[in-house]
């Protein structure tokens, strides 16, 4: 199992796109770009471009705080139109949606073409104590995003910020990161009120582990991976057992 520390996954983050074979930042109007120097087979077309620009490669746009969390899960904004072609490169399995409603007609119309699966979490755009998001609708997340079947997944709220980071910040606890370095990611992406801080150090939660973990997932030196004793997430095994459970079988 391949292992990464909290700071090199940061870093990761912080390089904020998957395509990293030397990409150079540019804008087309007043939007952001990306401009690969080998050309996708799917771009968008850059309307601004003058008749001496109409033989350079097509432009990618990508969603705003986009960012890669781990190797195939990635985050950002509502995706709009104008990013499909940057989201068709990424070859996705699976987008999980963390919003009061599904997604726009002509994005679920990509999805359909591209055979991408739609997942909807139910969020609110302000919650109990300011927050979208509770944690029985964080632990849904989680038990999605560790699931090898749906990856490579995107995953989203209305504005990429407060709902994906405190998504984000419970599964760095799975993984035993230290707050300090779950805050220092969460702070690339959003600002952190004390609701935010309170919300994750005191997340509990039963997880339901599935068929097939992905890869990435640091899950304890048990004798099938499974954590024997988090200190607030109670880990199951796909057939409801626990880490305990085979430590019983093993005496």
């Amino acid at each position: 199992m391949t292992s990464f520390t909290p700071e090199t996954l940061l870093e990761s983050s912080q390089a904020r796109t998957a395509l990293n074979d030397d990409y150079e930042i540019r804008s087309c109007g007043s939007t952001p770009t990306i401009r690969g120097h080998n050309e996708p087979n799917n771009s968008c077309v850059n309307e601004h471009a003058t008749a001496g620009e109409a033989n350079d490669p097509p432009l990618l746009v990508t969603p705003l705080r986009y960012g890669t969390v781990q190797p195939k899960l990635y985050r950002g904004l509502y995706p709009r139109k104008i990013n499909l072609p940057f989201l068709r490169r990424l070859k996705l399995n699976t987008i999980l949606s963390l919003t009061p409603e599904p997604l726009e007609d002509d994005i679920q119309k990509f999805c359909i073409d591209e055979g991408i699966k739609m997942t909807h979490i139910k969020t609110s755009k302000s919650g109990k104590k300011g927050l979208p998001i509770t944690y029985k609708e964080v632990t849904q997340a989680i038990e999605i995003i560790i699931s090898q079947q749906h990856a490579p997944l995107y995953v989203h709220c209305l504005n990429g910020s407060q709902a994906t980071s405190l998504v984000i910040a419970c599964l760095r606890k799975l993984s035993f990161w230290r707050t300090s370095s779950i805050f220092s990611e969460f702070m690339y992406y959003s600002e952190v009120s004390a609701a935010d801080h309170k919300f994750v150090e005191e997340y509990k939660a039963e997880i339901q582990l599935p068929q097939e973990t992905v890869p990435w997932i640091w899950m304890g030196l048990s004798r099938k991976g499974i954590v024997e004793n988090h200190p607030t997430v109670k880990i199951k095994n796909a057939d409801n057992s626990t880490a305990r459970d085979e430590i019983a079988e093993d005496e």
